[in-house]
């Protein structure tokens, strides 16, 4: 059965019956992203992401089926955007949607609102189509969008992100095929490696034991970090010594 997602993330979690614990076998579903079904599981169905394969269970509550939701058309290209009642910035939202989050639109529009498939609208200038995914810039200011976004481990929104999360919404939204969830996963998956620190610039992509940043500069590197529980630019040296030096680097 395929489902997608109506709430602003969904969790996938690696126990339903510890909930109270993320674990570094959870991650999150975004905005209209899909999600197969292989088993129920009570309140939870147990299945797997479309987007990257990623395994796990999912609340029922915060799915419905896809035939109930019609095939996205549009993303958010934005940090994060709202969706309202009506096509009016003063009325109040309805609910808060992250970068990369997914949206079906009509072919109603007012006030510079576009209306989605189930009568909400959406800021126009906030989306873009979903038959061209690409991002305006280079990768790093891609990520830089999320400056300042609170780390939250498992994470891959605006309202929380976790390093991995980071790499792989700035990848995806440059049209690059969906990398592993995972830094452990993530590294040789894309790109070029590259052989020589010495050589690293800017949007190179630099990993560390259970850690990874992209590079704004030849010195200084963005990461989302549990150091800070936020992200960040800071020298490069700070995370070689913080996590023991650079394991693999990737130019995409």
């Amino acid at each position: 059965m395929r489902l997608r997602v109506i709430f602003s993330t969904a969790n996938i979690i690696a126990d339903p019956q510890d909930l109270d614990r993320i674990t570094d076998q959870d991650s999150q579903l975004l905005y209209g992203e899909e999600f197969i079904v292989e088993e129920p599981h009570g309140a939870y169905v147990y299945g797997h992401s479309v987007l990257d394969g990623y395994k796990g269970y999912v609340a029922r509550d915060q799915l419905v089926k896809a035939e109930d939701m019609p095939e996205p058309t549009h993303w958010v290209c934005a940090p994060a955007t709202h969706l309202y009642p009506q096509p009016d910035f003063k009325s109040r939202p309805d609910m808060s949607i992250s970068y990369l989050s997914r949206v079906a639109l009509t072919d109603k529009e007012e006030n510079g609102f576009v209306q989605i498939h189930d009568g909400q609208w959406i800021f126009k200038d906030h989306l873009g189509s979903l038959s061209d995914m690409k991002m305006k810039g280079d990768l790093a200011s891609t990520a830089s969008l999320f400056l300042g976004t609170p780390y939250l481990y498992g994470g891959r929104s605006s309202f929380g992100i976790d390093c991995s999360g980071l790499i792989q919404l700035a990848l995806i939204g440059h049209g690059q095929p969906c990398p592993p969830r995972d830094s452990k996963d993530q590294q040789g998956s894309f790109g070029t490696e590259i052989k020589n620190m010495a050589e690293l610039q800017r949007n190179d992509v630099v990993y560390f034991k259970g850690h990874v940043g992209i590079m704004v500069d030849k010195k200084n590197i963005l990461n989302a970090t549990a150091r800070h529980m936020t992200t960040l630019i800071e020298p490069l040296k700070e995370l070689e010594k913080s996590y023991g030096g650079i394991t693999t680097a990737m130019r995409p």
